[in-house]
């Protein structure tokens, strides 16, 4: 592992925003590419914000645990957080375009090479892969 990055962030705006900006840092500071890092933060962004949106109130006292993983050749964005299961698209497509909602699973899975979730006992785990090794800074 090159490096690797914690954050504990709030069901609120405030956390989504926080977590953007520490990853887009992250990816900065490790000579990722800035269409490489849109791409993570924009991931990033859905996730989080769907997270927010679909909890119910009790998980607002809760917090939502961010790690950046960066190895050689890819980057691992990994999410916990406590709220009830869903069942994820597998293969997300894009809703028709006079729809406002409804894009954030094919915005996700286009972007990164590996999704996976899993939910254990209310905790959910979101791990999203994507490959760097086309995407470093000169």
């Amino acid at each position: 592992m090159i490096a690797s990055k914690t954050l504990s962030i709030g069901y609120n705006p405030v956390g989504a925003s926080a977590v953007v900006s520490k990853l887009k840092q992250f990816c900065e500071a490790n000579a990722l590419d800035s269409e490489f890092n849109f791409q993570m933060c924009v991931v990033t962004a859905e996730a989080v914000n769907n997270i927010i949106q679909h909890s119910p109130k009790s998980a607002n006292d809760g917090f939502i645990k961010v790690k950046f993983d960066y190895c050689a050749d890819h980057l691992t964005i990994s999410l916990v957080y406590w709220c009830p299961e869903f069942t994820p698209p597998e293969n997300a497509h894009c809703p028709d375009t006079d729809s406002l909602s409804g894009r954030g699973w094919h915005i996700i899975q286009s972007y990164m090479d590996n999704v996976l979730y899993h939910h254990n006992v209310g905790m959910n785990t979101l791990v999203l892969t994507k490959n760097t090794s086309i995407h470093h800074d000169a």
